[in-house]
């Protein structure tokens, strides 16, 4: 769908990726806003998008009372909206109705979110197309995603998926750039979320946003465990049931694995111990080496492995995702769920 996006000066940042969007206020951190927008990589399976926001929503109940954003995740038609905080929600003009993830339809509609005093002055005013932010991030207290004032954009390709309003801001990411630094802040470890690789404004010129982070299910990739002449031990040859990813994949566990997008550099991995499993993630939104499986007796055990966005899990008829505490073993049985990042995979027990 063609869509304008109005953006009002002031501080936060805003941020689009096609029609989906995040406001974030100035105090969110950065590790915050780069897991933001990795929100924004959802829009084109937005349907599903909710169990993800709400795990997401779990884990920010330890951040300020002053960190608020509003994500709208979106397909140009129907989606979910997340938002936490000081934050104003409108549709067509209206007050969004109360709740952290909200279903909302936004064909032919116009959604505002943001700072509350940004957010009166945009829809007490006509709609404009004047300054479109098509894609990027840029400095704004609110936006305003209007399909009313839709005009087309440019096609989205590798050269023009940065920002389309007016050049590129200064010190736009290198990716051979290997360091981050913030001043008055920890150097995060945050997300490539979207092609292009965005950067928050008010970040410093050449800070690299790219680094450890939910991969895409629908281009889940894992290779099997490299063939060797040593003889596998009996712990090794049992297989104890499957990991079923959501794209209908599948990964026998006959032993200890380690997953993430390069688990093979883990101690784990190097010390023999445990098998890697690789998940293909374009959106480098899982870690190296995010979470293992583990087998303890006649237990299976998730650990997660220090991920930057964490290890979640969930039994068959559970609606909310319980974190884990890194380095903390999780016993799992038949049918329960695992959220590492975006990913979701299951736990099919040969004995159930």
């Amino acid at each position: 769908m063609n869509a304008a996006c109005e953006v009002v000066s002031g501080s936060g940042s805003v941020a689009r990726r096609a029609d989906s969007l995040v406001w974030a206020s100035e105090q969110v951190s950065d590790a915050v806003w780069e897991t933001l927008l990795s929100c924004l990589a959802l829009g084109g399976r937005a349907q599903g998008a909710a169990p993800l926001l709400h795990a997401l929503a779990g884990t920010m109940v330890d951040e300020d009372d002053d960190t608020a954003f509003a994500v709208l995740v979106s397909d140009g038609r129907t989606g979910f909206l997340l938002r936490r905080g000081r934050v104003d929600v409108t549709l067509d003009g209206q007050p969004l109705d109360n709740g952290v993830v909200v279903p909302v339809t936004v064909d032919g509609r116009t959604v505002a979110a943001g700072d509350p005093e940004a957010v009166q002055a945009l829809i007490g005013r006509a709609p404009s197309t004047r300054h479109d932010l098509c894609d990027g991030a840029v400095a704004g207290a609110a936006f305003r995603w209007s399909a009313v004032t839709a005009m087309a954009p440019p096609a989205v390709t590798e050269e023009s998926a940065r920002l389309h309003v007016g050049t590129d801001p200064p010190g736009y990411p290198d990716s051979s750039n290997g360091s981050s630094q913030r001043t008055g802040a920890a150097a995060p470890d945050p997300l490539a979320a979207v092609s292009g690789r965005l950067r928050r404004p008010d970040a410093p010129a050449g800070a690299d946003t790219h680094g450890e982070g939910t991969s895409d299910p629908e281009q889940t990739e894992f290779h099997p465990p490299p063939q060797t002449d040593e003889t596998p031990s009996p712990a090794q040859q049992r297989s104890v049931g499957v990991l079923v990813f959501e794209d209908g994949g599948t990964a026998n566990l006959t032993g200890d694995v380690v997953l993430g997008r390069r688990p093979e550099r883990h101690q784990l991995v190097e010390s023999g111990q445990a098998q890697p499993l690789v998940i293909h993630d374009p959106e480098h939104v899982l870690s190296s080496a995010h979470a293992a499986v583990r087998l303890q007796g006649d237990d299976v055990v998730v650990v997660d492995l220090d991920s930057l966005n964490g290890t979640h899990v969930a039994a068959p008829d559970a609606k909310d995702w319980t974190k884990l505490t890194s380095g903390a073993p999780y016993p799992v049985q038949d049918g329960y769920r695992m959220l590492l990042g975006w990913t979701v995979l299951t736990y099919r027990s040969d004995h159930p």
